[in-house]
């Protein structure tokens, strides 16, 4: 339970170090490659498949977590 919770996390914060080296418009590509990666090597899960589905639903959760903090971070005009 709190794996996944500690993935995406972990997710977020190499998809911002990897921003400095790539273009930003690319992060979600990559949230998605860490995601799948995550969920096939680190997650438990029964098959491939599934591991799969969770590396997914992990990386969707990363990215809308940026999203989130991404909102309340902007500039006042």
């Amino acid at each position: 339970m709190y794996e996944a919770a500690f993935v995406v996390a972990v997710i977020m914060a190499l998809t911002q170090f990897v921003k400095g080296y790539i273009p930003g418009k690319y992060a979600p590509l990559v949230t998605l490659v860490l995601g799948v990666v995550a969920g096939i090597m680190y997650l438990p899960s029964a098959n491939l498949q599934e591991g799969i589905m969770n590396g997914v639903i992990v990386a969707l959760s990363a990215n809308g977590m940026f999203d989130v903090t991404k909102m309340f971070h902007k500039p006042k005009m």
